[in-house]
């Protein structure tokens, strides 16, 4: 699980998203897609409870790009979360679901970061670039560390990246 929120935190663009493609790798729409929220009750016995109301529509900002956009109640119970996309492709296609998990984490339990707003933000945004716009793993980019030139292939400054994941916000 890399995603954690804690009460009374806004869910965005690039927080819950999925991005759907064609065979061809080209950002399509499909015929319905919605979301529902579970909550991870550890019991016992364990079970799945539904978090509001199911088949939640998402935000559509770009073709094959959507999210769940969400405002985590000032109530939420700290645990673990499931966000379960129904997607359809055609009209008489099978729906298939896709599991995300998230976490709300007490506010009491956020961390420090070892990174400036700013830093923390160029990571975020580097990311997202690198996700969003990386054709292939094997594509390399040349980086001068300390006057040193590198290559590194996308796929290892995304491993890198990370690595340096901010931890979740700070009070």
């Amino acid at each position: 699980m890399t995603v954690a929120f804690y009460p009374a935190q806004e869910a965005v663009r690039g927080d819950l998203d999925i991005f759907l493609t064609d065979s061809n790798g080209v950002p399509t729409n499909p015929f319905s897609i919605t979301y529902s929220i579970y909550y991870q009750d550890p019991g016992p016995p364990a079970v799945e409870v539904l978090i509001g109301a199911g088949g939640v529509i998402p935000v559509n900002p770009a073709v094959g790009e959507f999210y769940a956009a969400l405002m985590v109640p000032t109530d939420a119970i700290p645990g673990t979360y499931r966000l379960k996309w129904t997607i359809q492709d055609t009209a008489v296609s099978v729906p298939v679901e896709v599991v995300q998990e998230f976490a709300v984490i007490k506010s009491t339990d956020l961390v420090a970061s070892p990174y400036s707003d700013i830093e923390a933000d160029m990571i975020r945004v580097l990311r997202v670039m690198l996700r969003d716009n990386c054709v292939g793993a094997e594509e390399t980019v040349e980086l001068d560390v300390d006057g040193e030139m590198m290559v590194v292939r996308m796929d290892g400054l995304w491993e890198a990246l990370n690595d340096l994941s901010p931890p979740p916000p700070t009070v």
